[in-house]
């Protein structure tokens, strides 16, 4: 894949490195596929994510959409100012046009056997050099230990960034978690402009968020 297709790529979902491992089939049960959310999640309904590829759930506001659904899962906003980047390939006359929108994307792969023992580890040595790959400009704004999941009994750890990609200003935050040999992986995107409107989609996501 050429680097400019790499780009567009990533510019549509709006994370980073999806090498995902094969989950078992996984089924809930009694399992509501609504929720009221509380006020510090933006209230309103929360509809369920999830699939019979993955080993979890959670909800999203009702205000975003499913993009993807399978061994990733994405949700999206219909945002009015949704931004439009035209890339032509050096060389040729081929042009990419790319939308971006805020959206969270949910994944799950395997780690290598006996490496990234910690999630610092895995991201110092692993997430953060394969960003600085396809993004320019990256700024850690914050690193928090912290811990998630409706039995609040997942510790993880939530990075938020600044970065740019094809003269575009984004605000991410990341909470990752691991279970056995597997990383877990929470993102949300926006522009830095969207952040703060549209961040409670990660924090529903993470306080809702289930193993099956």
């Amino acid at each position: 894949m050429n680097k400019l297709k790499k780009t567009a790529y990533f510019i549509i979902i709006l994370s980073c490195i999806m090498i995902f491992s094969s989950c078992q089939n996984n089924t809930i049960k009694n399992v509501s596929t609504e929720i009221e959310l509380d006020e510090e999640n933006g209230g309103g309904t929360g509809i369920l994510a999830e699939n019979n590829a993955v080993d979890f759930y959670f909800y999203y506001p009702e205000n975003f959409f499913i993009q993807r659904n399978d061994a990733m899962i994405v949700v999206y906003i219909n945002d009015d100012e949704v931004l439009q980047i035209d890339k032509q390939e050096p060389g040729s006359e081929e042009y990419f046009s790319v939308m971006t929108k805020p959206n969270l994307s949910a994944t799950v792969f395997g780690l290598p056997p006996g490496r990234y023992e910690t999630i610092e580890k895995y991201w110092a040595n692993y997430a953060l050099p394969s960003y600085e790959e396809i993004f320019q400009d990256i700024k850690i704004e914050s690193e928090t230990d912290l811990i998630i999941g409706s039995d609040k009994d997942i510790s993880a750890r939530k990075y938020t960034y600044t970065c740019s990609l094809s003269g575009m200003k984004f605000k991410i935050s990341e909470i990752i978690f691991f279970k056995k040999q597997q990383v877990y992986d929470l993102i949300y995107t926006a522009t830095e402009k969207k952040y703060e409107t549209y961040k409670n989609v990660l924090s529903t996501a993470a306080d809702t968020f289930k193993f099956k």
